[in-house]
């Protein structure tokens, strides 16, 4: 990438964790070789030391118009969607609006007396253990569709047996939301993520005025992907909007949901990041919406060893049996989350002991480069190579 474009606002989140004006030698670096060898436009990455907040903005937004990528950029931030959707959900059971443990289908009163759902909970549906498949064949495309495919589904294996990666388990707790809160998604997000920490610019559907913000998209064979307003049935699995500088909050809050002011979302987020169903070889354990992983994998995140390891656990799609208990503690992991589609792709990390944490947007959908890149930086950090 020819030319290196770092820019950046002053912003105080509810955490009132700082953010500065950064640049950074080594993650400026790994950004600008990252792009040049994966032809990326446009990124931006922000990372979380404690109490501060370091965002850097790279290339462009829209190549086409000569647009910068700022800290305003809009990207679509796919399966990030499913973290606040896990987190709005630990926070209906917190308030008393469901129980994580009982049978999803008590809350979605459309649904008929399917007996194959009494046993599918909504942390099972959140943790991608319900044996819901990733999609239904053929695709559902109307709320009607959803429940006539609920109605009828017959699980292939015990649900909480097996991980299986799915956007109609945690788009189904969408559905679950709404019900519980008799309100729109987008208003619920508003009223339980978005105030409390302070977001301006996260959203399910994107006002009209905040369209000009979003970023232009490409696919992995570098085709240009217009934004697409539609949300689709799985809104709740892949269709939220945000920025960086709103990500960097949620990030943080993660980190430090212990300091939050907002007692309910800091014991919401605790339940989410509770190890639920672990894998049989005890190096990943399923969160709700996230998943936590033995600090030695990220130590290995290089190159072929990367690339061996990302394989052989096959935690994108592949089914995996699982074991009920938390295979390691806490102060020895690392938790993590990808996103991609519709022409962006994201991921985001941090290590709980350390309350160190980062994440990354960019115009292009790409698949282990992004996590590579990730754990780099996550691994590299370092505070006093920071200049504001």
């Amino acid at each position: 990438m020819n030319q290196l474009r770092i820019l950046i606002t002053f912003i105080v989140i509810a955490l009132h964790v700082p953010t500065y004006a950064s640049s950074n030698k080594k993650i400026d670096d790994l950004a600008r070789t990252f792009m040049d060898k994966n032809n990326v436009a446009g990124m931006s990455i922000a990372v979380i030391d404690k109490d501060k907040t370091f965002i850097f903005n790279y290339g462009y937004a829209n190549e086409q118009q000569k647009t910068p990528t700022t800290s305003d950029t809009i990207y679509r931030i796919a399966s990030f969607s499913k973290t606040y959707t896990a987190t709005l959900a630990a926070i209906a059971a917190t308030e008393g609006k469901l129980n994580l443990n009982d049978p999803f289908n008590k809350y979605f009163p459309d649904l008929k007396n399917n007996p194959n759902l009494n046993k599918i909970t909504p942390n099972m549906l959140l943790a991608h253990v319900s044996s819901l498949p990733f999609d239904f064949t053929p695709a559902p495309n109307t709320y009607s569709d959803v429940v006539k495919d609920l109605d009828h589904f017959v699980p292939s294996m015990p649900p909480g047996s097996q991980y299986g990666y799915s956007n109609a388990g945690i788009g189904t707790m969408g559905y679950v939301l709404q019900n519980v809160y008799a309100k729109d998604y987008d208003t619920i997000l508003a009223d339980k993520i978005s105030r409390p920490l302070k977001m301006n610019s996260t959203y399910l559907n994107l006002p009209a005025d905040k369209e000009k913000y979003v970023a232009l998209g490409h696919e992995n064979n570098n085709k240009i992907r217009v934004y697409d307003k539609d949300i689709g049935v799985w809104f709740a699995a892949a269709s939220l909007k945000s920025t960086i500088t709103d990500m960097a909050k949620f990030l943080a809050a993660q980190i430090n949901y212990s300091s939050l002011n907002d007692a309910t979302l800091a014991k919401a987020i605790d339940i989410v990041h509770q190890n639920k169903y672990c894998f049989a070889n005890k190096t990943a354990c399923e969160q709700l919406g996230w998943q936590a992983h033995i600090i030695s994998e990220l130590k290995n995140s290089t190159g072929d060893t990367f690339s061996s390891i990302h394989s052989a656990h096959k935690l994108n799609f592949g089914h995996q049996a699982i074991i009920k208990n938390s295979a390691f503690s806490k102060n020895k992991i690392f938790i993590d989350k990808t996103c991609g589609g519709y022409g962006m792709s994201g991921y985001m990390a941090y290590i709980p002991e350390e309350k160190i944490g980062v994440v990354i947007l960019m115009n292009k959908l790409l698949g282990d480069p992004r996590i590579e890149l990730g754990r780099n930086i996550l691994i590299n950090f370092n505070t006093s190579n920071i200049q504001n």
